[in-house]
């Protein structure tokens, strides 16, 4: 397989607006069935992809923001907000990398992902009865590193994907509704200050963070 056809235009197109974590873009198709990309080939496209994530997003990169929000459809949202790092997602897949790092919300989509919803491990890390929340930021972190696919360095990791490494997760007491976006977005002040009065616990790790939003 050539390089255009590993990392095509459309393709890189398609990546560069990827909101939804998946490998299945570093498979190719082929007479017998889809196939995993060889290593050269997923090396490929990881430069590639890392050429389309320095592109100008919803945040770039040069923006030193230290505050941003990242919209993650539930359940994967709900199994970040969980408070025991030995159970709960602390990778996040994406299939695009960037160079910021800093106190990253976790915003749960209004979507819900069923695929997720029938995985063992899924359904054996959330109750029974949990109901998740959607339209909500739902929990803070840090975006502490950005790894390419190393294997299952957690349960948690997916194949073909870059890692987020997240650390100091919290989960807000009382959930803030928020209207999300694709990629990497800027908190307003105003939904700063909305998750601080409704988590007053919140309040002195987001005090010096400046969105640099509207009202």
């Amino acid at each position: 397989m050539t390089r255009s056809s590993v990392a095509d235009t459309a393709l890189l197109a398609r990546l560069s607006r990827e909101a939804i974590p998946t490998g299945e873009y570093f498979r190719t198709r082929t007479p017998a069935g889809s196939l995993p990309l060889t290593p050269q080939q997923q090396s490929t496209n990881y430069e590639a992809l890392a050429t389309v994530s320095r592109r100008p997003q919803t945040a770039p990169d040069h923006d030193l923001t230290p505050i941003r929000c990242l919209t993650i459809q539930p359940p994967w949202s709900d199994l970040i907000a969980i408070g025991n790092d030995r159970v709960a997602k602390r990778i996040e897949n994406r299939v695009w990398s960037t160079q910021w790092r800093g106190t990253l919300l976790i915003h749960a989509g209004s979507e819900v992902d069923p695929r997720a919803l029938a995985l063992a491990a899924v359904r054996e890390t959330l109750d029974d009865d949990y109901e998740l929340e959607r339209g909500s930021v739902v929990a803070i972190a840090d975006l502490a590193g950005i790894h390419a696919d190393d294997g299952k360095c957690t349960p948690w990791s997916q194949e073909g994907c870059f890692h987020w490494e997240l650390a100091r997760v919290q989960r807000l007491t009382t959930p803030v509704q928020a209207h999300g976006a694709q990629r990497l977005w800027k908190p307003t002040q105003n939904l700063l200050r909305r998750i601080t009065n409704a988590n007053p616990h919140l309040r002195s790790r987001l005090a010096d963070t400046n969105a640099g939003g509207g009202a």
